[in-house]
């Protein structure tokens, strides 16, 4: 798999929201796996065992759409089954180089499935649709290669809170002058409720249930510190620094978490697990 190739500085506006995303995930890839993967993973493999095991001999077909570090893998290749298969996309070639090469990885984007029609048993969107610039798009492409009774499993955002020590952070890089990540179009406000989900997948879609749980992320600051100053859209502003700028940022930010209160570490969005059955 070749090395992932980053938008220049001066071009990065001029890139497709897919191609901007996929950049920042480039870029960020180790460190995301490191710190924010196994937050998110241990409330997205909660939609797996909603889905009945795979019959011994046929075994299911699963696509894992923006399947980042691939932390879900495992849980998906055991639902497949022995007689199975699992496929790995991401549209950041970042994120499938953290991805084991015994699963089937490749570079595809959400709304442009590379699957036949009819041919897969298990969608799965975890932690995917709200960003995307037209999750409607994305829907219809699981709607199209889904088997009828095949199941969509989505895991997105209700609210989005962050921590205090987020605030620090941004804050910094604004006051070291860092370029402001360009605003992207995205999809929450048609997937951060179980009323926008089910309205997103009135079409093509039965028993479309949703539940809400708190993610209940709690950081040290330096752990903190390493994830947003290394992943994410501000990562991606601080590595925009200069390396002195870089470094004056760090203890600027180590100064001020010290005066935190342990609570301001705590994410408490929610996040919102949703299930629904192809026509």
């Amino acid at each position: 798999m070749p090395a992932p190739e980053h938008p220049r500085v001066a071009s990065f506006t001029e890139a497709t929201p897919q191609q901007a995303l996929a950049a920042v995930y480039d870029e960020g890839a180790v460190a995301y796996e490191r710190y924010w993967a196994p937050v998110l993973h241990r409330h997205a493999v909660e939609l797996v065992v909603a889905v009945p095991a795979a019959e011994p001999q046929t075994g299911l077909t699963v696509v894992d759409v923006a399947t980042g570090a691939g932390t879900l893998l495992p849980a998906l290749h055991h639902l497949a089954g022995p007689g199975g298969r699992v496929l790995a996309l991401d549209r950041s070639l970042g994120m499938l180089h953290r991805v084991p090469s015994s699963t089937v990885r490749v570079q595809a984007d959400a709304g442009a499935l590379p699957v036949a029609p009819g041919s897969v048993d298990v969608v799965v969107f975890a932690f995917v649709l709200f960003m995307l610039p037209d999750a409607g798009a994305a829907v219809i492409e699981a709607a199209r290669v889904l088997r009828p009774g095949g199941w969509l499993l989505a895991a997105t955002w209700g609210s989005q809170l962050g921590t205090g020590a987020d605030v620090v952070v941004r804050e910094e890089l604004d006051h070291a002058g860092a370029p402001v990540f360009p605003e992207l179009a995205r999809s929450d406000a048609e997937t951060d409720s179980a009323e926008d989900m089910a309205a997103l997948l009135t079409d093509g879609f039965v028993d479309v249930r949703s539940t809400v749980r708190p993610l209940a992320a709690r950081f040290t600051p330096e752990e903190a510190t390493a994830m947003r100053t290394s992943c994410g859209t501000l990562g991606w502003r601080f590595a925009r620094l200069d390396r002195g700028s870089q470094e004056q940022v760090r203890r600027d930010i180590a100064d001020r978490l010290r005066a935190l209160p342990d609570e301001e570490f705590v994410d408490r969005s929610e996040v919102l697990l949703t299930t629904a059955r192809r026509r």
